[in-house]
């Protein structure tokens, strides 16, 4: 059975999986394709009778959740929008960009600073287009990036032009992992939407996010907020949700309900809260979720005389780890495969190593300089900045003592990504040989200030 799979820039990829395969399977052939480890933020996503965009459940049956004969049409997207220095590899982090230019341009995620637009854009040039060379091409192409973000005025190009030329030698990578940053800034960064009525009849829409349960009032242009501490309890029958809340003394406060286009649109409400909930606010995975299924009437009946069967079982949720436990186990894999080191010792130690290597089997053929070339660059990527990849080591994380990444992201973290521990404090620090006089001297000048 085939699926095409399309991305947010519209590129299709396709892959034949077994009649009654499970969602993940397709998933995982496609995170193949793409080279991403990092599964977890990723979901499969389709189009309901009603229009509504649904998430595949990825521990059932991809033939039992879609309607009409393979091949069948999906799309990959972001489930989980996790801070963009959680990202460990770039396949991922593209993924991220796609989507992000996506929504931006679709005005899912509305940037109301008017200088932050004018940088965004700017990075999205940088990154599409590389370093500005003046040609009338990538003048033409400004106006695409400007679609949903800002208003197209010679001014405004005019201001992007300037901010594309300060981006030269800025590298697609680094340009979209700023980007990244720049859009976690964004209220609405991670925000899932569903469209409701309530119980007067109003339109509402619905925002479930890594920090709680949005509600905005189209009728009355009124918004609520809903942080999940506060959230007792979440149902759903039919078309139906119900949300109990409690107040700031945590006693019973009132109920919210909404009605939803369809059975799978409240559904799909539901597992959301609950996912998200699970993803961003907790250590593990509760037991309850993890098992929560249905049945259908074939295996309704057959558990009458057996329970445990697994027949007509159809999970209600697809969520496998945690934020912290995604992130530690797509660690685990990379360090497993030797492409992200545990600390930089063991990187400058790996990467000596094969220095060394490539001295004694080459030594024959390669000159002295060479070698020497190839020793300094290997030393010099063992002190870049494992989050961005493209400033110098300048920090140590105390308690923990970790070096491992520049001064802007360190200021960007709160816990220590090797180690999980809490920073309290980011200590200076000056690597000899590999920082210039210049980061020296204004070290030495602000200890004496």
């Amino acid at each position: 059975m085939w699926c095409y799979v399309s991305q947010p820039n519209s590129l299709i990829l396709g892959v034949e999986v077994d009649p009654k395969a499970n969602g993940q399977e397709c998933l995982d052939k496609i995170c193949e394709q793409l080279d991403i480890i990092e599964v977890d933020y990723f979901g499969l996503m389709y189009k309901g009778s009603k229009s509504e965009n649904l998430w595949l459940n990825l521990r059932n049956r991809i033939d039992d959740q879609l309607s009409g004969p393979p091949p069948h049409q999906l799309q990959i997207r972001v489930k989980f929008f996790v801070k963009p220095h959680y990202i460990l590899q770039e396949s991922t982090r593209h993924q991220f960009y796609l989507q992000v230019k996506q929504e931006l341009h679709n005005k899912v995620l509305e940037v109301e600073n008017e200088n932050k637009a004018i940088n965004m854009i700017a990075l999205m040039a940088q990154s599409e287009f590389g370093d500005q060379n003046n040609n009338s091409y990538q003048l033409n192409k400004y106006k695409e990036l400007f679609r949903g973000i800002c208003e197209f005025t010679a001014d405004n190009v005019h201001r992007v032009f300037e901010e594309h030329t300060g981006l030269c030698g800025t590298s697609q990578p680094t340009a979209e992992y700023q980007l990244l940053r720049e859009a976690a800034e964004l209220e609405n960064y991670g925000m899932e939407t569903h469209f409701a009525r309530n119980g007067n009849g109003d339109d509402i829409k619905i925002g479930v996010g890594p920090g709680g349960f949005f509600v905005h009032n189209l009728t009355h242009h009124t918004t609520q907020t809903v942080p999940y501490p506060l959230i007792q309890m979440a149902t759903y029958m039919d078309r139906s949700v119900v949300l109990k809340i409690y107040n700031a003394d945590g006693e019973p406060k009132n109920t919210m309900g909404f009605k939803l286009v369809s059975r799978k649109a409240a559904n799909a409400l539901y597992r959301s809260v609950t996912e998200m909930h699970s993803f961003f606010r907790c250590d593990t995975v509760r037991n309850d979720v993890s098992t929560q299924f249905s049945r259908d009437l074939k295996g309704t009946l057959a558990s009458l005389f057996n329970e445990n069967t697994d027949l007509g079982k159809k999970y209600v949720f697809d969520i496998r780890r945690t934020c912290r436990e995604a992130y530690d186990h797509a660690r685990r894999i990379l360090h497993t495969n030797h492409k992200v080191p545990s600390s930089t010792s063991v990187q400058h130690k790996s990467l000596s190593i094969e220095s060394d290597k490539i001295t004694h089997s080459n030594v024959s053929d390669i000159s002295e300089c060479e070698i020497l070339k190839k020793k300094i660059q290997c030393l010099e990527e063992g002190f870049t900045c494992l989050v961005c990849r493209d400033s110098s080591i300048q920090t140590a994380l105390c308690p923990c003592g970790h070096v491992i990444c520049c001064q802007m992201c360190a200021e960007q973290l709160q816990e220590c990504p090797l180690c999980r521990s809490k920073i309290e404090k980011v200590q200076r620090v000056y690597i000899p040989g590999i920082q210039g006089e210049e980061s020296r001297n204004i070290d030495i000048a602000s200890n004496e200030t």
